[in-house]
């Protein structure tokens, strides 16, 4: 896939929910078991989101940015359909939720990571901090990336 087959949206829940509603319900409970209650919440409302396409209209790949404390950015939900994975779409989500928390002049982001994805961040200058823990039945790092 090129990059001019793909393209990715910044925007609020109200404009996106229709699209990412349905890749998390796949990614999270039906692929890895997750609580459907804990997929969508209200913290949707106010976070700001990303949504890579397919040339075709289909979300392939998404994930949000709240606001975790004044000048802290926190990363989450983040979802690849599993047919699209290690094809760069999780990348081109994570870069505009970093672009996004620049803009809004946040100095810090962080994130809790599932165990397996902890090197796909490490990628991006991520760090781990703080032991490893459970949430929602699944091994996660905390980490963090200091934003220029």
């Amino acid at each position: 896939m090129t990059p001019t087959q793909l393209r990715t949206v910044v925007g609020p829940w109200h404009a996106l929910e229709a699209d990412i509603a349905p890749l998390r319900h796949a990614v999270f409970v039906a692929e890895q078991g997750i609580s459907a209650h804990l997929v969508c919440d209200a913290a949707d409302l106010t976070a700001v989101h990303a949504v890579t396409y397919k040339a075709q209209g289909q979300a392939v790949a998404s994930g949000r940015l709240l606001v975790e404390a004044p000048g802290v950015g926190r990363i989450g939900r983040m979802a690849t359909a599993q047919a699209e994975r290690g094809k760069g779409l999780g990348r081109q989500v994570l870069h505009a939720l970093l672009d996004a928390a620049r803009e809004r002049h946040d100095h810090e982001v962080m994130l809790h990571a599932q165990s397996s994805a902890v090197g796909f961040y490490l990628k991006d200058g991520f760090t781990a901090r703080g032991p490893a823990f459970m949430e929602a039945g699944i091994a996660h790092q905390e980490m963090m990336l200091a934003l220029s």
